[in-house]
């Protein structure tokens, strides 16, 4: 396979982190572990941001979107909300959908990508948690809104984060190669791997490459991003889809030990 030389701005790879069946387990393992902010943040957190959304709902039909494993939304059920989670990996999907069941938790999971999949309508609030709005390139997030806007009843609020330029400290562009003899998160077998990381402060964001070549000479390319925001940016995007933004907080975050801690929650309303 041929793999462009450099990393353009907002180029996507035809293979994803969270649907490779081997890389996706090794997701759900880092989701679950909740002493760290590696795939979800720690449990502390979590409980801080679930205890500053719950009050800005009005009314019971919520949606999460990018769930994951389901931390939040099972919270949020628990709590007595009717809760609907949708994510694209299906390790994750499986894992919410039994542990919702062993805690005797009615939650309606869908196994989906929520900017193509139909997730339904009627919603009283919506939100996307570990700045996965700041993962999507900004097509998609036209995309995205169009459907959170027409997913929720009138007046209803659509809660989500995104990282501040203080993303920026603590990144730096690199481009590396290295061998593994797998067992780790990239691959079981051994393997070479190509990494990339560049910075497009024009656009302020942050791209990442990794190429893996396996022993037997197949190869995957992995892309993300990471988008960066100022308060006035976050307005703007939300005003132009339909939301207007009604509050921020910016200390929900205190610290993280995976990436920045500069994070912008975000609560805002449909109109």
């Amino acid at each position: 396979m041929k793999y462009d030389n450099e990393l353009t701005l907002y180029k996507r790879s035809s293979n994803f982190l969270w649907t490779d069946p081997y890389i996706a387990k090794n997701m759900l393992k880092a989701h679950l572990d909740f002493t760290n902010d590696a795939a979800s943040r720690n449990i502390k957190t979590i409980n801080k941001t679930v205890n500053w959304i719950e009050p800005k709902i009005k009314g019971k039909r919520v949606l999460d979107l990018g769930c994951g494993p389901g931390l939040y939304s099972s919270i949020f059920a628990g709590r007595g909300f009717d809760v609907t989670g949708v994510d694209i990996s299906a390790s994750s999907i499986d894992y919410a959908r039994e542990s919702a069941e062993k805690c005797n938790l009615d939650v309606n999971f869908l196994c989906m990508d929520y900017l193509n999949g139909d997730f339904g309508t009627g919603f009283d609030a919506a939100f996307c948690i570990y700045c996965d709005f700041g993962a999507l390139i900004p097509s998609e997030r036209e995309v995205f809104l169009k459907k959170v806007h027409g997913a929720l009843n009138p007046g209803g609020v659509f809660i989500f984060d995104v990282f501040g330029a203080g993303i920026s400290l603590c990144k730096s562009e690199f481009r590396n190669w290295r061998f593994s003899d797998g067992g780790d998160f990239w691959c079981e077998s051994g393997y070479l791997a190509l990494e990339e990381c560049r910075h497009f402060p024009d656009s302020s964001a942050w791209g990442f490459r990794n190429v893996i070549i396996e022993e037997n000479g197949f190869s995957r390319e992995f892309i993300t991003w990471d988008s960066y925001f100022s308060q006035d940016d976050v307005s703007l995007i939300l005003e132009k889809n339909g939301f207007k933004a009604v509050s921020f907080n910016y200390k929900l975050v205190e610290s993280s030990n995976f990436t920045s801690s500069d994070v912008i929650f975000t609560c805002a309303v449909k109109v």
